[in-house]
């Protein structure tokens, strides 16, 4: 397991794109805050986004190679859910 802390950024962090990611120890790229990159999330803890408002959090089960959608994995009562960003949701890591 990496022992470098990730640091979350607040809720109200602005959007930055793929290129603007800081690589980690590990070589793979993370960044705290809103993600346009969906297909590199699972594992990851997250929170969902629709209209300002958040929806769902868990842990990425599953993400589209083309990063269209992803789903959150069941836990406790709550089932699989899949999201899909068409339809204007937002991922927070």
């Amino acid at each position: 397991m990496n022992s470098q802390a990730t640091h979350e950024a607040p809720r109200g962090a602005v959007a930055l794109d793929a290129g603007q990611e800081a690589p980690d120890g590990d070589g793979s790229k993370q960044l705290p805050g809103l993600r346009a990159d969906w297909a590199r999330l699972a594992g990851r803890r997250v929170e969902v986004w629709l209209q300002d408002e958040c929806v769902a959090s868990g842990v990425v089960d599953q993400a589209a190679e083309d990063g269209s959608v992803l789903w959150i994995a069941a836990q406790g009562i709550s089932t699989r859910r899949i999201f899909d960003k068409s339809s204007g949701y937002q991922i927070r890591v």
